[in-house]
């Protein structure tokens, strides 16, 4: 289960001296950070992250990990050491120190001092996160670990190991570090894991992971011979579908019938621009996985026309005809109708 964050939203003006901020020390900081930090990167993605899936057939085991409220928890002392490597002027550095240290203001207006974290919500405060997270975790895996190939999207991350020991060793490393910087490997969320597959037919209880949204499991593929198979592979997650669900049942549709019969092609161009990026994200890898979701528009779509057309009232099965006849006529008119929905993998 989530829980609740504290965000820190800076004042119009301190928001604009941020970006100021933000565009100069970026060309600076973003080239040296690790190759395998995706996290609110210039041409880096949350996709790219789970697109390392590959590792997870290269090697048996993986540490999923999360930190437990990273950006709250985070050093002031030895941010401000890493800021002063790459960045000489004084005023960005002075302003940095008094946006971390700039208290909290509750709702009946007293004041929190704050002796550590940079406010989420800032703009500045995700390449700080990164710029920490870089020498606490990038670098030291390159020194401690080099032979363990990670992918970070900055407070949770995943690392690859060829046996359970070396994972367990691992992961021990990784918490003790943390916890050596002022951090915590949240406890729930962090876990070993066995890739299995086809080949690897071993019984362990954990063999499933989420990170960024898709679940990583075994599943089935099809190879090149067009044969079954188990692989390993990402999948929208189950907490993913269930958000977006909650989305959709948000959109009333049931309500948008008052009008003539171009209301769904103003359905779809009004919910398409959605439904497009939940397509290019989660349908990016194992798009069968999104099937489900895209029955549960289609419902939604089809509990409208119900209410609409009184020749459809009470009547599901004429309704879901209708719907198909629809995709038959205009088959471009959703995003999701033009989903090529036999791909497996």
């Amino acid at each position: 289960m989530g829980g609740f964050r504290k965000l820190g939203i800076p004042t119009v003006s301190d928001r604009i001296a941020q970006t100021v901020v933000k565009l100069i020390i970026e060309p600076i900081l973003d080239p040296m950070f690790h190759r395998d930090s995706y996290g609110y990167r210039p041409g880096r993605s949350a996709k790219q992250a789970v697109a390392t899936r590959k590792r997870c057939w290269q090697y048996e085991w993986v540490v999923e990990f999360d930190i437990k409220g990273a950006f709250d928890q985070i050093d002031h002392g030895l941010l401000m050491k890493a800021v002063r490597v790459y960045i000489r002027e004084n005023w960005i550095l002075l302003y940095i120190e008094r946006w971390l240290t700039a208290p909290f203001e509750k709702e009946n207006g007293t004041r929190l001092s704050r002796e550590r974290g940079t406010p989420q919500g800032g703009v500045v405060s995700p390449i700080l996160m990164n710029l920490f997270m870089h020498y606490v975790f990038d670098c030291w895996m390159q020194r401690s670990h080099p032979q363990c190939p990670f992918a970070r999207y900055a407070d949770d991350a995943v690392v690859h190991c060829h046996s359970q020991k070396q994972a367990e060793a691992v992961m021990q490393s990784i918490a003790f570090r943390l916890k050596e910087c002022g951090l915590m490997m949240h406890p729930e969320k962090s876990k070993i894991v066995y890739c299995k597959h086809s080949r690897r037919t071993k019984d362990y209880p954990l063999v499933t992971f989420t990170f960024l949204g898709f679940t990583f499991r075994p599943r089935r593929a099809l190879n090149k011979q067009n044969r079954r198979f188990t692989s390993f592979l990402p999948g929208v997650s189950e907490d993913a579908l269930k958000r977006i669900r909650l989305e959709v049942r948000g959109w009333r549709l049931c309500r948008q019938t008052s009008a003539t019969l171009v209301d769904l092609a103003l359905l779809a161009q009004q919910y398409n621009p959605t439904i497009r990026g939940w397509c290019q994200y989660y349908g990016a890898f194992y798009p069968t996985a999104m099937r489900r979701l895209y029955r549960y528009i289609d419902e939604k779509l089809e509990q409208w026309a119900r209410r609409k057309y009184k020749t459809l009232k009470r009547h599901k099965r004429r309704s879901v005809e209708w719907l198909n006849k629809m995709k038959d006529v205009l088959p471009q008119m959703f995003v999701h109708w033009r989903v090529i929905g036999g791909e497996v993998g």
